[in-house]
């Protein structure tokens, strides 16, 4: 799986999580919105926690540049 798309997965898992959306509907969510088959996501979960949380911190950066460029 590409990296681009791990960041995609870990996004759109971030934000149910924060909505505390149950596993049904984040599973079927991270596939339309990532455009990717339930193999896919089910790849993705396994990663585990550890991988997770450097992919949200790394989310976590990449917002953090969205919102001062937009203050330029």
């Amino acid at each position: 799986m590409k990296h681009i798309t791990k960041l995609k997965l870990a996004a759109v898992h971030k934000l149910c999580d924060a909505e505390e959306k149950s596993t049904e509907y984040t599973l079927q969510v991270l596939q339309d919105m990532c455009n990717v088959d339930l193999d896919c996501v089910i790849s993705y979960m396994s990663l585990g926690n550890e991988t997770h949380k450097e992919l949200f911190n790394e989310i976590n950066e990449l917002t953090n540049v969205i919102i001062k460029t937009e203050n330029i």
